[in-house]
């Protein structure tokens, strides 16, 4: 009988201030001045937004783009250091950092085929895992694969929405861990992944709408995160 695979089961939900926050820019703040691609669905036509980040990046009462649910698969070190320290799976959390569409050229950054657009986002820092608020591990991927599937939709809520990064091997945060237990646990992570890659999975994006603006943001949306997970590939 197969084990059953390795992930960490994720969710980020509006009620929590969780999710993602999509945007174009007008260059008065922080980002440089860019638009999205438009290209026309069964629906209507859409802009696409350039900018993509987890809500924390928008919005600082938000900690995080999703929390952990529970930990699926082995993770046997990784389970007895959050016990010993009186933690759960839900002390767990994954940031999306400032995320862009890059060049945005079609047939190169993004495709729209037989009423599915694939875009390629590039990260513009690793994606963190954070123990609270503390990051203990994080991961490059060099870009990331978002897909919109426009096939039999009659509204955009119909419109199914996923994104999934590369498999790229995880490391020890970018600096010492300040605290034992975030230590302790970035040590356990890294003994259970055993070198093995980690893949980012969203299975859905629903946009909400609640919208956001200022500081050069314009067209400012914010999206849940209602299935989602942190793959360990090769387990």
């Amino acid at each position: 009988m197969n084990a059953t695979p390795a992930s960490i089961v994720l969710r980020g939900m509006l009620a929590d201030r969780l999710g993602i926050a999509l945007w174009q820019a007008d260059g008065s703040g922080p980002e440089p001045a860019a638009v999205g691609h438009r290209f026309v669905t069964p629906i209507e036509e859409i802009t696409a937004h350039y900018y993509v980040a987890s809500r924390d990046y928008i919005d600082p009462a938000a900690r995080a783009g999703a929390t952990a649910t529970a930990l699926r698969g082995a993770w046997p070190r990784t389970r007895m250091a959050l016990g010993t320290a009186g933690l759960a799976a839900a002390n767990l959390h994954v940031r999306l950092p400032l995320t862009t569409a890059g060049t945005d050229r079609e047939g190169e950054d993004w495709f729209y085929r037989n009423d599915v657009e694939t875009r390629y986002l590039r990260p513009q820092a690793p994606l963190p895992l954070l123990l609270n608020d503390e990051a203990v591990l994080e991961f490059a991927p060099p870009r990331l694969m978002l897909t919109e599937d426009y096939r039999g939709a009659r509204r955009f809520a119909d419109v199914r929405i996923a994104l999934v990064s590369e498999p790229t091997p995880a490391r020890a945060a970018t600096g010492a861990a300040t605290s034992v237990v975030a230590g302790t646990l970035a040590r356990a992570l890294l003994h259970d992944l055993a070198g093995r890659s980690v893949r980012l999975v969203v299975d859905a994006i629903h946009l909400t709408p609640e919208t956001f603006a200022g500081r050069g943001r314009t067209s400012g949306r914010f999206a849940e995160i209602p299935a989602a997970r942190l793959d360990v590939v090769g387990s």
